[in-house]
């Protein structure tokens, strides 16, 4: 029986538990778990702030090695290396067919039920209770029964943990920046955040030929890691006022595109007021309920032509933007390993849940041993 993670109680430490995982359904798949990267949803689900069945398996990112697969399974098999991705897609449904995979009316149910595409999980204790899995996944867990539409299959010479990281936090920032985020080449972008999807973004915008990255954060470790990552303008927050620093750099127009990565108010106020006319602004930061746009209608959108963008998970097609950021991690034009400030065991987990609250950890990973499930 695989050994998992399992939020019981909300605000209590999760429970190490042995499960019974049944085999696959028809369009499932088993994976071995070797890496799960560690996210603030997670302890958004553990806390409850995020609302959910319990008790559940967290975990909604990872990499690993499929061991079996369910009837009518067409593209995978055992011993393949796979990405499991925090966001299911069919491809099929309407917005999956007007290319809007982010917003999958047939993986969209997952973030409610705690089950996989039937409503059911594939968890239960020994003595036969339901155990919910965290959006179809449960990445915290030696071993996993998914939908098939939850996998990216990926090279073997790709490393779990680094892997791990690009089913969440990796492609929603990176998306923000390549897919919501209309950069031309040459442009001035300021990312608001150096946590790990504020610096995908980061590199996102490089990738997409920015001219001048600024970056903002509160933590010098982080900022100077987003100019390693590609940033050309650092910004201690609480030294400097991003807005200002933006307006100089720019001959007072203001950036061309604007990312914020946190979606605190005074973020989001900021991201409003540096962005040029004719500019966009990308909120992708997960904002609290409390967080308002707060613009005049005319003067802050309507006559200076700016465009608000939301962002959920990068507006990514996993098959294909996951494809192409391993590709582009293979050429060494993604960094991926530097992300990662900290690993743990399964048995760690609570103790990375910590490591997230410190300010200057950017991702971290629970690593399994092979063999463990």
């Amino acid at each position: 029986m695989p050994r998992a993670a399992v939020c019981t109680t909300l605000g209590e430490p999760l429970e190490v538990l042995e499960l019974v995982l049944e085999e696959p359904r028809a369009h499932e798949v088993k994976v071995a778990l070797r890496a799960a990267g560690l996210c603030a949803s997670d302890v958004s689900v553990q806390k409850g702030t995020l609302p959910s069945p319990l008790p559940i398996v967290l975990g909604h990112q990872g990499a690993g090695v499929v061991t079996a697969v369910g009837e009518e399974v067409q593209d995978l098999g055992p011993g393949d290396h796979v990405v499991i991705a925090a966001m299911p897609q069919c491809g099929q449904c309407r917005r999956c067919q007007r290319g809007q995979h982010h917003l999958c009316e047939v993986g969209d149910p997952v973030f409610r039920s705690g089950g996989l595409i039937d409503g059911s999980s594939r968890f239960t204790t020994p003595d036969g209770a339901d155990v919910r899995q965290m959006v179809a996944t449960g990445t915290f867990s030696e071993e996993v029964v998914v939908p098939e539409i939850s996998l990216v299959k990926i090279p073997v010479d790709v490393p779990f943990a680094p892997a791990s990281l690009l089913g969440c936090g990796v492609i929603t920032g990176a998306g923000a920046a390549l897919n919501t985020a209309a950069i031309r080449s040459g442009d001035t972008v300021a990312v608001l955040g150096c946590g790990s999807v504020g610096l995908s973004a980061i590199q996102g915008a490089r990738l997409s030929g920015a001219g001048e990255i600024i970056a903002v954060d509160l933590v010098p470790s982080k900022l100077e890691l987003a100019g390693r990552l590609g940033a050309t303008t650092l910004v201690h927050g609480g030294e400097q006022d991003a807005v200002v620093v933006a307006r100089e750099r720019t001959g007072g127009r203001g950036t061309d595109v604007t990312i914020d990565a946190i979606g605190v108010q005074a973020t989001t106020n900021q991201a409003i007021r540096m962005t040029s006319k004719g500019g966009d602004v990308v909120f992708v930061g997960a904002a609290s309920m409390e967080t308002r746009l707060d613009t005049a209608l005319f003067a802050g959108l309507v006559g200076s032509a700016k465009t608000f963008k939301g962002c959920l998970y990068g507006e990514a097609s996993v098959q294909r933007d996951i494809t192409r950021l391993v590709e582009h991690y293979r050429a060494g034009e993604l960094e991926l390993d530097a992300l990662i400030s900290q690993t743990f065991t399964l048995d760690e987990v609570n103790e990375g849940f910590v490591a997230l609250g410190a300010g200057d950890v950017v991702s971290a990973v629970v690593e399994f041993e092979e063999g463990g499930a």
